[in-house]
């Protein structure tokens, strides 16, 4: 037979054969599942976790009192490495430092003078507005209260005083001997604090909310003992 009789003969049966399978959706093929063996898993491997302490790195403020508590600035969180029995070690979580910060400066003491004011005393803002800002606003004693709440002090009562002697943002532990000791921040001033501390004496005000509570008529004294733990902010 012609050889290429053949091939013509060839041809047209296998697209015959495609054309079957098309119509008859004809499943031909067969599949093999092989299943390759890998021997890295039927190995047993040691891994050694490694803990990595974090170290503690001590930054010094000159305008905090040497007697304060420390300030924790960043927490501190361990690392982690393993370490294969090949050698072969990877880090997986590196070590992050504990920043704490300590006062250096020692703590000042003054006797002085403790008065009370309220918001609603003669020449005081309309606002109740005291001299500092806080955080670029405006603080005032009778929307936000007599207290504020500091980073590192917490909730404290508000003081004014001299602010060429004592900046805003100054934190004051103060014992009058006829009310529970307290720490205040310096956030305003008057003319009577500032005149006092220009003839040498201290003198702070102790701010009220409301006129007329019980403690603000035991709060006042001539001997009241300041101590600065933090100059300024």
């Amino acid at each position: 037979m012609d050889i290429y009789l053949l091939q013509l003969i060839g041809h047209w049966l296998s697209v015959f054969f495609v054309t079957l399978v098309s119509l008859f959706n004809f499943n031909i093929v067969k599949t093999t599942e092989t299943n390759v063996e890998n021997n890295s898993y039927t190995k047993a491997t040691t891994v050694l976790n490694q803990i990595v302490n974090y170290k503690t790195v001590y930054v010094y403020n000159s305008n905090k009192s040497i007697s304060s508590k420390p300030t924790i600035l960043q927490q501190g969180s361990v690392g982690l490495i393993y370490s294969y029995e090949n050698g072969q070690k990877k880090v997986v979580k590196q070590p992050v430092n504990q920043i704490v910060e300590l006062g250096t400066a020692k703590a000042t003491t003054y006797t002085g003078r403790l008065t009370t004011y309220t918001p609603y005393c003669v020449g005081c803002s309309p606002q109740g507005n005291v001299a500092c800002k806080v955080k670029g606003k405006k603080f005032s004693l009778i929307k936000n209260g007599q207290y504020y709440v500091d980073s590192t002090y917490g909730r404290v009562r508000i003081l004014a005083a001299a602010l060429q002697a004592f900046p805003c943002g100054t934190i004051v532990h103060v014992d009058t001997g006829t009310i529970p000791p307290f720490v205040g921040i310096v956030l305003d001033t008057g003319g009577s604090m500032r005149y006092a501390y220009k003839n040498g004496y201290v003198w702070m005000d102790l701010a009220y909310q409301h006129k007329g509570t019980a403690e603000a008529k035991k709060a006042g004294t001539k001997h009241t003992k300041f101590t600065v733990l933090r100059w300024g902010w």
